[in-house]
């Protein structure tokens, strides 16, 4: 049986697609375009998970929808959904492309900021052929781009890079560059497992190395794996 939070997200994608697009749907429940591709696409993130809809944005959903109320929190798969048709050039859907978010963040590369992974402000759209060309074995749904600031990972990054991050990893698969939040601050830096201690490593040698100790663990969020960086040219790190 699927949870509350659960169903009231595959009942977004029902609402989205009742109303023909998000746009559509803003202009029917007065929910922003913006907020429900963050929840569509998983990127508002809380505590290191993707955000539920809340009570009141589910009210306001229903309400526009002709929903009765509690209708978000039931399972209707299965049932069919009457589509609104398209009436504008402007609302025909675009060419089958891979959408990939550019997320509001400078993740720090220096002693740390407050930010979340959460706003859309950008989006960069792909061919299929030319995504999969250049980024193999990275399925789209899972990949999110933010910008690097600071200077403790040079030379690997250097202020500016565009990072392409998996946010379907949000716990140690081993060795590599994360992006995580520890004791309220957001980093990227390079975790290494030395046995019961995780070690953050800056790839400038200005920087010393640290350690998170076993009981401080549960202070430590993964958010994504680092995948690409893009400055000039599209840099493979595995």
């Amino acid at each position: 049986m699927n949870t509350i939070k659960e169903n009231r997200y595959k009942n977004l994608l029902l609402l989205i697609e009742e109303a023909g697009s998000v746009v559509r749907l803003e202009d029917r429940t007065g929910v922003t375009a913006n907020y429900l591709r963050q929840i569509k696409n998983k990127n508002a993130i809380q505590n290191g998970k993707p955000k539920g809809i809340g009570d009141k944005i589910a009210s306001k959903l229903e309400d526009g929808m002709n929903k009765p109320r509690g209708w978000l929190d039931q399972d209707h798969s299965g049932e069919p959904i009457i589509l609104s048709s398209i009436t504008s050039p402007e609302e025909i859907p675009e060419p089958d492309l891979v959408i990939i978010d550019v997320l509001n963040i400078e993740a720090s590369a220096g002693f740390g900021s407050n930010n979340d992974l959460v706003e859309v402000v950008n989006q960069l759209r792909y061919v299929p052929e030319q995504y999969y060309s250049l980024f193999r074995n990275m399925p789209p749904e899972h990949i999110r781009i933010i910008n690097l600031s600071g200077d403790s990972m040079r030379p690997t990054f250097e202020t500016g890079d565009l990072l392409f991050v998996d946010i379907s990893v949000n716990m140690f698969e081993g060795d590599g560059v994360y992006v995580f939040t520890y004791k309220g601050h957001l980093y990227v830096k390079r975790l290494q497992n030395i046995g019961d201690k995780v070690l953050v490593i800056s790839d400038n040698k200005l920087y010393e190395k640290w350690e998170i100790t076993e009981e401080n663990q549960d202070q430590l969020f993964i958010h994504a794996k680092v995948k690409v960086h893009q400055s000039q040219q599209l840099n493979f790190i595995g």
